[in-house]
């Protein structure tokens, strides 16, 4: 279970963290670099997260599966554009069909650990490292934290893009909101972070002063109903993903 964890956590920080907007878009256009780049990245973060693991196998899993979520991805802005009524929806299904991959492959591999390079981690780290240490559930939690925050991040600026909600961009309203989407991101990842955490822990009441304190900060341009409707879909649904990671690591993790 640990190196499916670790294949899945590799493609979160690949897709999410490591794949920065210009990628995208290059990929959207069909340009080679974009998804030389993208692959770079899916190539290195499975490399370094998955050596434990090393074996024929497994280098040949390194150079596969990011060939084959390319592959995917490709076929996926083949048929698609960003514009799509439904790019919200076909971004859940993608991310569907990534994890079956990856399950699929850690499924024809799954190798055991390899002795050389856990015994020079053990020598390294024996005196640092709690012998009570989870080492899934630590696995678990960095998985779930990095869908949440940040593939939270693509899902909510996918769904306020729909055409229903997205906010003017020209003209007087645009210069007022012109830098909503970019600090909206970064205040959305850090409201999901938030939320998430005091979702595991149970305290629910808390998560009210988050709304709260976000909702002081609009104040103002609340006023504007165009807003309103776009701050209130994107907080709800920011909130409900990190309320459901949460739930999902209470019922995954061990009772402490």
């Amino acid at each position: 279970m640990e190196l499916f964890l670790l294949m899945v956590l590799a493609h979160v920080i690949a897709d999410f963290i490591l794949q920065g907007p210009r990628v995208a878009a290059g990929k959207c256009r069909g340009l080679p670099r974009a998804y030389l780049l993208h692959y770079s990245g899916h190539f290195f973060a499975l490399a370094l997260l998955t050596h434990p693991y090393f074996s024929p196998a497994t280098v040949l899993l390194w150079f596969a599966l990011p060939a084959a979520h390319l592959l995917l991805d490709w076929l996926k802005n083949r048929f698609f554009s960003p514009d799509h009524p439904a790019d919200a929806i076909i971004f859940v299904l993608d991310q569907a069909l990534h994890l079956l991959l990856i399950f699929m492959a850690w499924q024809w591999t799954n190798p055991p650990l390899c002795r050389p390079v856990v015994s020079f981690y053990r020598r390294l780290l024996a005196p640092a490292v709690s012998a009570h240490l989870h080492t899934a559930s630590i696995l678990l939690t960095a998985v779930v934290y990095g869908f949440v925050i940040w593939g939270g991040a693509v899902l909510v600026r996918k769904v306020l893009d729909l055409e229903t909600l997205r906010l003017p961009e020209s003209g007087e309203t645009a210069g007022k909101f012109g830098d909503t989407r970019q600090a909206g991101r970064y205040i959305g990842m850090l409201e999901r972070a938030l939320i998430l955490t005091l979702a595991l822990d149970s305290a629910f009441t808390s998560i009210a002063f988050v709304f709260t304190a976000k909702s002081i900060a609009r104040y103002k341009e609340l006023e504007n109903r165009d807003f309103a409707e776009y701050y209130l879909v994107g907080t709800l649904l920011s909130t409900l993903l990190a309320i459901l990671g949460g739930l999902l690591l209470r019922a995954a993790l061990p009772a402490a």
